[in-house]
């Protein structure tokens, strides 16, 4: 034979049992009670209307509608009590536990939500007044729902007017310490007598709708988060791999240079080779760097310039010109010496004639410009599709998207002008 499983007797407080069982005789009497007065009230007005009354005496009439109201609402009360007894032994061998909130019909809860206020309260608007909040709580489709979010309050329920039948509020507000605090409270409205229970499953399923949709809205916000640091992380270590393929490229050059003079003219070669390790000692640093400033790529520039024209001689003069309010501006490294050694490059190298470099920062709508300018031998078959210039191109799509560009073209008194446009708002790498 098997024995079905019982959950173990739960203890209950003699005090709360008692506040129930009294709890109960008056919802059950005052239901007796108000159908018993209606029900007086509808006879006495037949026998009055039909003169009835004459014929009674007037001093046993109290005593008669006493003894009839009396009566009844004893007979209610023992029921009541046999009901309430029953029902306690019930929550007894269920193992629920019998407390205030359970047998209360006001009851409140308070949770505390990570967002703003006003976030919160388009989440919880949103949550509870679908048809899935009113699933939850029992009704036969969406909640009456009614909101006020200039106040952060509101209220749900299975019918209209909301303040006549039972129902729950909202409020939303931010406390001293700047955290924001929802309030949950259920509210009787008419029905004061409500049956035990349901006050708190209210609350309780209100409470949890509320808290599973924080609980998504916080999830949803920090998987996007992770997503924002693995691409701001992949978008570096692109960066990083771009960037360093020009460090060999301009070195690549720089000593083939240094070869050729070592051959040629060792006097000359001796001097480029102690501008090329001051270089290495001020710039490399820089050019390693994630994120650098319009000054210190105008300082990379005038040591690289500097270090070709102890090859070049009096083939190759520069000029820099640039506000000293736009040196601390941030911008990404390694591109002004891109266009800078693409200029010596193919400018000066095939030109019959001494050329000068012009260097030049300004702002212009509110965008950082960079022109790199030579009088050289002008554009050629090669001009344009270098290694330099595609990377540049590529880092630019990586950072900027379309908000950066970088044009070169012809100068109009000869030579070519790259013009490299950076956004002022976000010229940081």
């Amino acid at each position: 034979m098997t024995v079905p499983f019982r959950l173990p007797a739960v203890p209950q407080d003699h005090k709360l049992a008692r506040r129930y069982i009294v709890q109960t005789i008056l919802r059950h009497g005052a239901t007796v009670m108000l159908a018993w007065v209606v029900i007086l009230a509808f006879g006495l007005i037949l026998a009055w209307r039909f003169e009835s009354l004459r014929h009674l005496d007037v001093w046993n009439l109290p005593t008669t509608l006493l003894v009839s109201l009396v009566l009844p609402l004893l007979g209610c009360s023992a029921t009541a009590i046999g009901l309430a007894r029953q029902h306690l032994d019930g929550l007894r061998a269920s193992g629920t536990p019998l407390t205030s909130d359970w047998m209360a019909a006001r009851v409140r809860r308070e949770a505390s939500s990570a967002f703003d206020p006003m976030t919160t309260f388009d989440l919880c608007a949103e949550i509870l007044s679908s048809v899935g909040a009113g699933t939850a709580l029992g009704y036969a489709g969406p909640p009456a729902f009614d909101h006020d979010p200039f106040h952060g309050t509101m209220a749900l329920g299975s019918r209209r007017p909301l303040r006549l039948h039972n129902h729950v509020r909202i409020r939303i507000s931010r406390d001293e310490g700047g955290t924001t605090r929802i309030r949950i409270e259920h509210l009787p409205g008419l029905q004061l007598f409500l049956a035990p229970g349901q006050a708190l499953q209210a609350v309780e399923t209100v409470a949890g709708l509320l808290r599973e949709r924080l609980r998504q809205r916080g999830l949803a916000i920090e998987t996007a988060r992770r997503a924002q640091e693995l691409e701001r992380a992949a978008l570096h270590a692109r960066l990083s791999a771009l960037q360093a393929q020009v460090e060999p490229h301009f070195l690549f050059n720089t000593l083939a240079n240094l070869k050729y003079l070592i051959r040629t003219d060792p006097e000359r070669a001796q001097g480029m080779l102690d501008s090329l390790v001051g270089y290495l000692q001020s710039a490399l640093h820089d050019m390693r760097a994630v994120s650098s400033t319009l000054g210190r790529e105008l300082a990379l520039a005038r040591n690289y310039l500097s270090l070709m024209s102890v090859r070049m001689g009096p083939r190759l003069r520069f000029r820099i010109d640039a506000p000293d309010d736009l040196l601390s501006v941030p911008m990404p490294p390694a591109m002004l010496i891109s266009l800078v050694e693409n200029a010596v490059k193919h400018g000066l190298e095939r030109a019959t004639r001494p050329v000068t470099v012009t260097i030049a920062a300004r702002t212009e709508g509110g965008a950082l410009q960079l022109l790199v300018n030579d009088d050289g031998v002008g554009f050629t078959d090669q001009a344009g599709q270098g290694f330099g210039l595609s990377n540049i191109h590529e880092r630019l799509a990586l950072l900027y998207g379309g908000a950066a560009s970088l044009t070169v073209s012809g100068a109009a008194e000869g030579g070519v002008v790259a013009v490299l446009t950076l956004p002022l708002a976000a010229t940081g790498a």
